[in-house]
């Protein structure tokens, strides 16, 4: 910039530059949120809702800022204050709350073990690599001579227990080649002939908190052998959609365009954010799937045998049923309650200290209603009460687990009882739902989706038809072997239904207007449905029938997005409310940002999940791969 430039900067910041030592009072920001509207109502007819923002001397409370808000008046138009908030009174502080001292002191003792556990297995691969120099110098020693020593070291290539400690005598090939990264502790991790390496139950276990380790896991290019590569990609969309759909509805709580969304709605396009509520259903779906398919695969082959051998029926039936539920619990619940702690602690920070009103009171719920999480039946109760609201899913999956853990029990002993049973639970969801739908005068098209959030969307008995679809498609999948003869009339014919009905239950409502019959009949079918076609779509995939569809949905690219699935579940509302609470003043959107803020939420999101799955996810997995009586169980 030359100097005629550089002279008229000096003089617009000498005109804007405030001089002198400021007004003699401490001042504070005032977010006013109020509700403005005109008793012209024959030629306007919306109420707006206006944010105004003030500075004002400090000593000002809350209420007399209202009080002098709500004073002023202007022609035609008539207005009220809802809220008043001042970040500068907000009087939070982490330092003072217990529940951050827990967060704190659990996140500094996983920081040890998992620097503990990687020195550990960096240790170990030291050791195994000096060993496995040795071993080559023996060979080349012995060439001429004895093949004892060859012939050892080629048999060593499995894993064998003695006197209650693990003997990791895995060979060079084994341990290059071999595609379950379960019998290795790392791909240089074997021994040699004459020094075997042992480890304890206490070794084995610090060594499941290995960072190591556990990202060689989760970004593993294979998956175990029974298991369906499938369900990765679909796990992997469907969490992009649900990310998606959670975006459009937190940013524009804080727009100051909310006139958008109305005109939004309208477009046909805009129907990809509604139909997000059946990125759910899909997950059901897999999680029906994968529960019914592995549990009759492992009782085909008779591992259950090692927790029921000796024990009456009722006995053994009872031994399963706890073991699959505290499994379960095990698995899910270490970083559960991680977030859970994280979400009371930034929810009372927003809830003080934030520009904009929180978008949920959990700040309230949460220390008061956090053992229902625990216990997983929040969706029992209202939705007022609710902590961490999108752990609804939570909740009602490991009620359906609950269900299906008894179903499938049953079934190996009494298939048609079972059987039965599962069909009577389905029609009873249905019909509920349906009544439900009917009584309430719920409108699918109409409404926005979680207006019946308490009444259909998140109660267990209106969203257990999909997981049961998934229970059913397991068990074809496991009764034909993944081997279905079919011919391409027919597989042409399924995938035109198949992608008929999703398109349908997608942009079928656009521009449709449902009376309150066809909304209850539509809202008791419609989840059950799209359940269907994902079975479908599995099946197809996994008998030899899926086209490209297969590769696309069982690429290894997608294995490391859907083993964090669950920790981004978790954590990419925390990453939106972060956003939209950190936020000085309304934005203003547009499709162009929504997709912008859609991208960066979604990368922030899977790499917190990532850390949040080495740190708490993938250790309890391993160490319930260690403790269990299968030793080696399914992988997925």
């Amino acid at each position: 910039m030359g100097s005629g430039g550089s002279q008229i900067f000096s003089e617009w910041r000498q005109d804007v530059s405030v001089t002198g030592l400021g007004p003699p009072f401490d001042t504070a920001f005032y977010n006013v949120r109020m509700s403005v509207s005109t008793n012209m109502s024959d030629i306007i007819k919306t109420r707006r809702t206006v944010h105004l923002g003030l500075c004002l001397p400090r000593a000002c409370s809350r209420e007399q800022v209202a009080d002098l808000v709500n004073a002023v008046r202007a022609p035609l138009l008539s207005h009220k204050v809802v809220t008043v908030r001042s970040p500068q009174h907000g009087g939070y502080s982490y330092l003072q709350d217990p529940t951050f001292h827990i967060l704190l002191a659990i996140s500094c003792i996983v920081g040890l073990l998992l620097i503990a556990g990687t020195a550990y297995d960096m240790k170990i691969a030291r050791d195994v690599r000096a060993r496995r120099c040795r071993a080559a110098n023996m060979v080349v020693s012995a060439e001429n001579g004895s093949s004892d020593l060859r012939l050892n070291l080629n048999g060593l290539d499995s894993i064998t227990v003695s006197k209650g400690k693990s003997m990791y005598n895995v060979n060079n090939n084994i341990a290059i080649n071999s595609n379950n990264s379960e019998e290795r502790l790392t791909a240089e991790t074997s021994s040699t002939a004459e020094e075997e390496l042992k480890l304890s139950i206490w070794s084995e276990l610090l060594l499941s908190f290995s960072m190591k380790a556990n990202i060689l896991q989760i970004f593993d290019q294979t998956v175990g052998s029974d298991t369906v590569p499938e369900v990765h990609g679909l796990r992997s969309l469907s969490m992009v959609w649900i990310i998606f759909g959670h975006t459009c509805i937190v940013v524009f709580k804080y727009a100051d365009n909310t006139a958008l969304r109305a005109i939004l709605e309208k477009t046909f396009w805009f129907q990809l954010v509604i139909s997000a509520v059946y990125s759910v259903d899909t997950f059901f779906c897999l999680g029906g799937l994968l529960v019914s398919f592995l549990y009759f695969r492992t009782n085909a082959k008779g591992s259950l045998d090692r927790l029921t051998k000796g024990r009456d029926k009722i006995t053994a039936g009872v031994l399963q049923f706890f073991g699959l539920i505290g499994y379960r619990f095990a698995r899910l619940t270490a970083p559960y309650l991680f977030m859970l702690g994280v979400v009371e602690v930034t929810m009372k920070w927003f809830a003080n200290n934030a520009v904009f009103e929180p978008p949920a009171n959990d700040h309230e719920t949460c220390p008061r209603f956090w053992w229902r999480n625990l216990l997983y039946i929040n969706t029992l109760f209202p939705v007022e009460q609710m902590c961490m609201l999108w752990s609804w899913y939570l909740s009602d999956d490991t009620q359906f687990y609950a269900v299906s853990a008894i179903l499938l029990i049953l079934a190996t002993s009494h298939f048609k009882l079972s059987a039965v049973l599962t069909g009577l639970f389905f029609l009873s969801s249905l019909i509920t739902t349906g009544f439900v739908s009917y009584s309430s005068e719920h409108i699918p098209n109409s409404e926005d989706p979680f207006t019946q959030f308490d009444k259909i969307y998140d109660k267990p008995w209106t969203r257990l038809g999909p997981y049961l679809v998934g229970m059913a498609t397991g068990w074809i999948l496991f009764k034909t072997n993944l081997k279905i003869n079919m011919g391409k009339v027919w597989a042409c014919v399924g995938w035109v239904v198949c992608v008929g009905t999703l398109l349908f239950l997608i942009f079928g409502l656009y521009r449709t207007e449902l009376d309150v019959a066809s909304a209850a009949i539509y809202s008791a079918l419609s989840h059950s449905l799209w359940a269907s076609c994902i079975g479908w779509v599995i099946i197809a995939c996994s008998t030899g029938h899926g086209g490209w569809v297969r590769p696309l949905l069982s690429a290894p690219v997608l294995y490391p997005f859907s083993r964090v699935t669950y920790c981004a579940y978790l954590v990419h509302p925390v990453v939106l409310r972060y956003v939209a609470m950190h936020l000085t003043h309304p934005i203003h959107l547009g499709e162009l940002l929504v997709f912008v803020l859609f991208l960066g939420l979604t990368v922030i999101s899977y790499f917190l999940a990532f850390v949040i799955s080495v740190a708490f996810e993938a250790p309890i997995v391993t160490m319930l791969k260690i403790l269990s009586p299968q030793k080696k169980p399914h992988r997925v």
